[in-house]
């Protein structure tokens, strides 16, 4: 008996997304070879079902830790073929690839299915391999793309730019954390004596100046914490991140550089505490600095209370 989301997998007419958070092994080998191993109905175009295996520390814990070793294992097993280069074509059908989504920091697999022959799949099958555009690692036009190549100049004026609160530089973090987790397996591979494919190793010889760029938006988003420079929902960001610290610090063998930084993480307790929430919205004027189409989200956000308040 096919499984729900393997049926609603099937059953799928365009490119979809499922999260896999919570599916044990079997779970996920299940789902595989129920959703994949027969070939789709005939479909009008190619679709890339694309399943969410792993996500950034914040929500590692969701996944499986072999979920995406699982689930490209069982594809192998219903001979799918990885391909780096495989996009929306028929001539893909049959193939998986595997990526990272640094602006979000998702683990994915990407899957075209098999489909039923169809009259409409021949003219695309007769265009060949030639005509294949391999895709690249990151999308060209995603943040995390213009981050990993920009020059550090130009990205510390993006910094200011696209990133002005202490929130938003925190994901940036994040986003050039899980950029330099990408670098690490590339060069992984080629210490392992492993050829790269050529979207690998484009990307490989346009990254550049990640330690310094981390570096740099660490003190920028310090700056935000040691001016009080914040909102009421950013402060109670750090309070808990302050306390999961302490929490973690109180746990490890005493020694002198855990003492040392257990005294940084009491002070810095001390400091977040004397930062009163008033003090922080009497900044509203002035900070977050308004977005750009405020005016017309404003009235929009009138109309959701209602709705919030149906959902409290």
């Amino acid at each position: 008996m096919v499984s729900g989301l393997a049926a609603s997998i099937r059953s799928s007419l365009e490119s979809s997304t499922f999260d896999l958070a919570g599916h044990d092994a079997t779970s996920i080998q299940s789902i595989t070879h129920d959703a994949f191993s027969t070939p789709f109905p005939p479909l009008d175009q190619m679709i890339r079902i694309t399943f969410v295996v792993g996500a950034g520390k914040l929500s590692r814990q969701k996944y499986d830790a072999k979920a995406m070793q699982i689930l490209t294992a069982a594809l192998r097993e219903l001979e799918f073929v990885e391909d780096r280069g495989a996009g929306c074509s028929f001539d893909c059908a049959g193939c998986f690839k595997t990526q990272h989504d640094t602006g979000k920091n998702l683990f994915t697999v990407v899957v075209f299915p098999k489909v039923v022959s169809a009259s409409t799949s021949a003219s695309h099958n007769a265009s060949g391999d030639a005509s294949r555009q391999e895709e690249p690692l990151l999308p060209t036009n995603s943040p995390g793309y213009k981050i990993a190549v920009c020059s550090i100049s130009t990205f510390q004026s993006l910094l200011s730019s696209q990133c002005p609160t202490y929130a938003q530089k925190r994901k940036c973090m994040e986003c050039i954390e899980g950029l330099m987790e990408l670098l690490q397996s590339i060069e992984d591979k080629l210490m392992g004596g492993h050829p790269l494919d050529s979207a690998e190793q484009s990307l490989y010889d346009e990254m550049g100046e990640l330690k310094e760029k981390l570096t740099y938006t660490q003190k920028e988003a310090a700056k935000h914490v040691d001016e009080g420079l914040l909102t009421v929902q950013e402060k109670e960001m750090l309070v808990e991140m302050n306390q999961k610290r302490i929490a973690a610090l109180m746990k490890e063998k005493n020694s002198q550089a855990v003492a040392e930084k257990l005294k940084k993480a009491l002070a810095r307790k001390e400091y977040l505490q004397s930062i009163s929430d008033e003090k922080l919205s009497s900044l509203s004027s002035t900070y977050p600095p308004p977005l750009r189409h405020e005016a017309k989200i404003n009235p929009l956000r009138k109309k959701l209370l209602p709705l919030l308040a149906l959902e409290g």
